[in-house]
């Protein structure tokens, strides 16, 4: 491949042009600014175009300096005057906070490639070069737009956005979207919200379709962006459209990728008997890996809704012994689930009993809080026994448990509204008959309905010694003591260093 100078590539794989320029102090700064696009021939031709307006501007005799930052202000911004500022002004239009730039001729259109360099120490970042490069061209030679308005940040509609969707969805939901919306301004950077149009989202779209991201996935994506850019519009944030620019992109079940598209599947009576068989008290020897698969089993509730519990979520409400689950995804996620004869039978409800007794907060004090929930660890574990007792199907997975779970109380001919209740599913796509007349059933009739779900298991197999995990529980308490000392020590000898 023949070399492009200025052309890297930055550690997500995106094409980038290197920039040497120099501030008003004659420091010199040298800075990548993303192309947007991991395509090596694309980038090869954006770098060319560059290289060679760059090039020319070196030429020019007239022209031996990089322009100092005042160089470039508007008149009405800047109280120094500068000698060569009325001729600058007078031949271009400048918002250097938008990025947004034009020329009356080729002249004109190498000081603005002078432009961009100072552009760089004024705000800490670059303007798109696509329209920059375009908007630079002359007159005849460009196409007419008009200029989008000034608007705030992405990151700052982000950080508002998120702040505001703190009141209806749960951590791990922020998070999930949060980690969207980083991929995206370090894919395109952290540009006015206005300067983002359709172009850019299908090229973002696009870049995950190279990398092979699934359809799933993909429209999980696109749609926290969709939900993003719907918000700025209705709060004023977002002018460049009446619509959001993702509306049209997501990936239809009918599309020919929408064979990629992999759902999770309940666990098959065989499958269980592997799972819940020889093996199972090895492999799942801390309270996480234990109980996380079997409390899953039968109440339906996710991963990280289980991992997440509190030791006095564990607790009795009008006579039913209940798991309180208050970390769920959404408003119809956070429940009363009451508990099964047959975990309580197995010692669950003791766990709990015992680690309330011990004045613990949490149900599984020993995990600690990760960028995707408690259970983390307790879903790898778990991947590695699938793998180990020779259940080797993608769509069978810890979430697996919760299809499961739904699918046998439909089967016992269980009413939909309880069973949605108890698994914590939206009511929305149910009609004003379930949002208005379903919400809330009586405790006792949803555990009548639970009690009906039942297994062809012999879960002596699994049954744990000790349910309470009371050894383990000791011993960690015991590390974590010594592990407080030694942090201490270190921390004292850090303050009196002999």
């Amino acid at each position: 491949m023949i070399r492009v100078p200025r052309l890297k590539k930055n550690r997500h794989g995106v094409f980038c042009l290197r920039v040497l320029w120099r501030d008003p102090f004659g420091k010199q700064h040298d800075s990548l600014h993303s192309l947007g696009t991991k395509d090596a021939d694309i980038a090869r031709v954006l770098a060319l175009q560059f290289n060679e307006a760059f090039e020319r501007k070196r030429t020019m005799a007239n022209k031996n300096r990089l322009p100092g930052l005042t160089d470039f202000l508007r008149p009405e911004n800047k109280n120094a005057k500068s000698s060569g500022l009325d001729d600058i002004t007078q031949k271009y239009e400048l918002d250097l906070a938008r990025g947004v730039m034009r020329a009356n001729g080729q002249a004109d259109h190498e000081l603005l490639m002078q432009a961009l360099e100072a552009y760089k120490a004024i705000h800490g970042t670059m303007p798109p070069l696509q329209v920059a490069m375009a908007m630079g061209l002359p007159q005849q030679q460009r196409p007419l737009a008009r200029a989008p308005e000034k608007s705030l940040l992405f990151s700052q509609v982000v950080a508002a956005y998120l702040e505001e969707k703190k009141l209806d969805n749960s951590e791990n939901t922020i998070t999930a979207k949060q980690r969207t919306y980083n991929d995206f301004k370090e894919f395109l950077g952290d540009l006015e919200i206005n300067l983002f149009g359709k172009p850019e989202l299908v090229q973002w779209k696009t870049a995950d379709l190279k990398r092979g991201i699934k359809a799933v996935r993909l429209n999980a994506r696109l749609g926290q962006l969709h939900d993003l850019f719907n918000w700025a519009i209705n709060n004023g944030h977002y002018t460049a459209a009446p619509t959001s620019p993702v509306e049209g992109l997501r990936i239809g079940r009918n599309s020919k990728l929408s064979t990629k598209y992999e759902s999770y599947e309940p666990f098959s009576n065989d499958e269980l008997k592997a799972i819940f068989g020889a093996g199972y008290l090895k492999k799942f020897h801390k309270p996480d890996f234990y109980w996380l698969p079997i409390v899953a089993l039968f109440t339906g509730a996710r991963r990280e809704e289980i991992a997440a519990l509190n030791a006095a979520d564990i607790k009795t409400v009008d006579g039913v012994q209940c798991i309180h689950i208050q970390k769920g995804k959404t408003a119809d996620a956070r429940r009363l689930v009451p508990i099964h004869p047959q975990l309580v039978e197995m010692g669950f409800v003791d766990y709990a009993k015992h680690l309330q007794e011990q004045g613990e907060e949490f149900l599984f004090p020993h995990l600690t809080e990760g960028a995707n929930g408690k259970g983390k660890n307790a879903g790898r574990q778990f991947s590695d026994w699938l793998d180990e007792v020779g259940l080797s199907d993608k769509r069978k997975v810890f979430h697996s448990f919760r299809h499961t779970a739904i699918t046998r109380l439909h089967a016992t001919g269980a009413n939909p509204a309880h069973v949605m209740q108890i698994t914590g599913h939206s009511s929305e796509t149910q009609g004003v008959h379930f949002q208005t007349y379903t919400h809330d059933v009586g405790l006792k009739a949803l555990s009548d309905t639970l009690a009906k779900l039942s297994y062809p298991l012999d879960f002596e197999m699994v049954r744990a010694s000790d349910s309470t995990f009371k050894e383990f529980l000791i011993n960690w308490k015991r590390n974590q003591e010594k592990r407080a000392k030694y942090l201490e020590r270190i921390r004292k000898q850090k303050q009196n260093p002999r």
